[in-house]
């Protein structure tokens, strides 16, 4: 739809460094959600909100071209950054507006290093000697914090810090594995990860550094079925995911696969929290692509709506945070009524815009 406006800055054949492939990976990724939006101004039901969120969006790619100059690094590249915060928050606008849900709340990028990308919620800390501030920082630091754990150390520009197929460290023997690992694409990886709680379902925090699509696969207790794969997609905005690490005996450790597409060296970050790392609501809740959920209201009628291409698909999870049975599905731009079975923990299947709320 905008190939006039997104085309031309790529074409040129230069060597670049790691940092900026990185960023000029993150602004064409950006012109691509943009160019494949479904969304037209002229279509039925378009309004003046839509088409400001749409123009705010191209102006951000455009300034995100302007500001890069090639050979940069992330620390150097705020300015573009900071544009491509700005237009992926305008096309967030978008989703919602077009799946009727609230609008999402603009929050700067993370307080404690920018490169950690944009902020996801607002904490209250305090500096060593100084007064307690209200600050937004990324999911990641979000949850290091809660655990009174020091925020990340910026990333490392070492090639160490990239771990490829061919590059991963030896598993850990036994059951010494941490409680958080990390890499980079493209292939296949499959990492270790100890569990908060040995023998106790749990949950997996997964982050991209860009925007991208990965695919997690776990091989499940005999119990619980087949093995279970999650693809994942941040749409314009780096992947951000609670993936269920399901209950089996007592396991303390759990292995799972890391599968990029060839030729994306996306790196990534993931780590294992208790349940309570799962958000909580009772009304109405909205997201973009895989989403898990702690619903707590009470059983009653509900609407999935969804933005985007592809079938959505909401889960009821046992009490072992296995996959249980489907609650609502619909595809494309659509709507589906259902009821709520009750409080509990439920997942969303979905590469595009949804939300959730009762009727």
């Amino acid at each position: 739809m905008w190939e006039g406006r997104l085309g031309g800055l790529f074409g040129r054949n230069r060597r670049r460094t790691a940092e900026p492939a990185g960023i000029e990976a993150e602004i064409t990724a950006f012109g691509t959600a943009v160019d494949e939006h479904t969304f037209a101004p002229g279509q039925p039901g378009a309004t003046d909100g839509m088409r400001a969120d749409l123009a705010r969006a191209l102006d951000a790619y455009d300034e995100a071209k302007r500001a890069f100059t090639g050979d940069r690094d992330r620390a150097d590249a705020l300015d573009v950054l900071r544009a491509l915060d700005e237009g992926r928050h305008a096309l967030a606008c978008l989703d919602a507006r077009l799946a009727g849900a609230p609008l999402p709340a603009r929050l700067p990028r993370c307080f404690f290093d920018p490169r950690h990308g944009p902020s996801t919620t607002e904490v209250v800390w305090s500096p060593a000697e100084g007064a307690a501030r209200r600050i937004a920082v990324c999911a990641a630091d979000a949850v290091r914090l809660a655990d009174g754990r020091s925020p990340m150390a910026p990333p490392s520009r070492t090639p160490a810090a990239v771990r490829t197929r061919n590059a991963l460290p030896p598993a850990p023997r036994g059951d010494r594995a941490g409680r958080e690992t990390a890499g980079a694409g493209p292939g296949l990886s499959t990492p270790r990860i100890a569990l908060p709680v040995v023998g106790e379902p749990a949950v997996l925090v997964f982050r991209t550094e860009h925007p991208t699509r990965v695919t997690l696969g776990f091989d499940a207790p005999k119990k619980h079925g087949p093995p279970m794969t999650y693809a994942l997609t941040g749409g314009p905005d780096p992947v951000v995911a609670l993936v269920p690490l399901v209950r089996s005996g007592n396991r303390s450790v759990v292995r799972f696969s890391v599968d990029f597409p060839q030729h994306d060296h996306s790196p990534w970050h993931a780590r294992s929290e208790p349940l309570d790392t799962v958000p909580v609501f009772d009304d109405s809740v909205h997201g973009h692509g895989y989403g898990l959920l702690h619903y707590t209201g009470e059983p009653g009628p509900a609407v999935l709506r969804h933005r985007g291409r592809g079938p959505v698909q909401l889960q009821a999870l046992d009490g072992d945070l296995a996959e249980g049975t489907a609650v609502a599905a619909t595809k494309g731009d659509g709507a589906a009524a259902f009821v709520w079975p009750g409080p509990g923990f439920y997942q969303v299947r979905s590469r595009g815009a949804w939300a959730l709320a009762r009727r």
